[in-house]
């Protein structure tokens, strides 16, 4: 008869420890989040001017050319 090999017992983390560390993981990546985000309001601002600029520099050469045209 060959007997049962007894496999030995690996104790991981308790559920409380897994808790804590996914608590705190969620607290980190809230800070990082808000980060982001506030990058993103900068950005977006930024590119409303840069979106103005073109919008006027396109209107003027219209003008611009049409002015020619029309001579």
């Amino acid at each position: 008869m060959v007997k049962p090999v007894k496999k030995p017992v690996v104790k991981g983390p308790s559920a409380t420890d897994v808790d804590a560390k996914v608590d705190a993981h969620v607290d980190i990546c809230a800070v990082r989040y808000e980060g982001i985000e506030r990058e993103m309001r900068g950005m977006n601002a930024r590119l409303k001017r840069i979106e103005a600029i073109f919008i006027g520099s396109a209107g003027a050469i219209i003008l611009l050319l049409a002015h020619l045209a029309l001579k």
